[in-house]
């Protein structure tokens, strides 16, 4: 059995060998005629009769153009996500059926939404912490000390997602909605206005 990549054959030795795999030859002995795989074989066996994966959904090369820049930045992002080549995840890409490409203005609106969310909680969490710094309310140190995680988790968050929103928003090119506007206080939070 061979491995790595599988032999081209031509039309005429494809259409032979699908005879022969009909007339009763084992795909054994068909491979090691042909110098390809078992498997290579039903293959060839099932798309010259009809049926198997490249009749069903046939497969096309597609070529685009792109800037060398934006072509390295990929590169790296899938290599990191460990794909083993870009084919393979451009065919990742296009299988997810461009659902990453593409939001939907309602998906986006959600997503303003819940980075308001966390920015009320944001807000909420550090009234709750200035009441407890100005004696107005008693918690134990344990509970002082959650306080602040959480308030720091909230702010966190919510800059978090500020970022995300304003790099989606220089990527789409076409922005959010007209009335938000992102702006940084002098301490480097982020704030957005809905």
């Amino acid at each position: 059995m061979t491995k790595g990549r599988p032999k081209r054959l031509k039309l005429e030795e494809r259409i032979a060998l699908a005879r022969r795999y009909h007339a009763g030859e084992t795909p054994k002995v068909l491979a090691e005629a042909y110098g390809v795989s078992r498997r290579h074989v039903t293959r060839i066996a099932k798309e010259e009769k009809g049926e198997g994966q490249e009749v069903r959904d046939p497969s096309v090369t597609v070529s685009f153009r792109t800037a060398q820049s934006d072509l390295s930045a990929f590169d790296a992002e899938w290599q990191g996500l460990g794909f083993a080549t870009r084919s393979q995840a451009l065919q990742a890409m296009v299988r997810a059926r461009c659902g990453v490409l593409s939001l939907m203005q309602s998906d986006l609106q959600a997503f303003s939404e819940t980075v308001q969310r966390a920015q009320d909680l944001s807000r909420a969490a550090r009234v709750l912490a200035k009441s407890v710094h100005r004696g107005q309310l008693h918690l134990a140190m344990a509970d002082r000390q959650l306080l602040s995680d959480l308030l720091e988790l909230a702010q966190g968050t919510h800059r978090d997602l500020a970022s995300l929103k304003v790099a989606a928003q220089r990527r789409r090119g076409d922005g959010w909605a007209p009335t938000e506007a992102v702006a940084k206080t002098e301490g480097g939070e982020v704030l957005t206005n809905v």
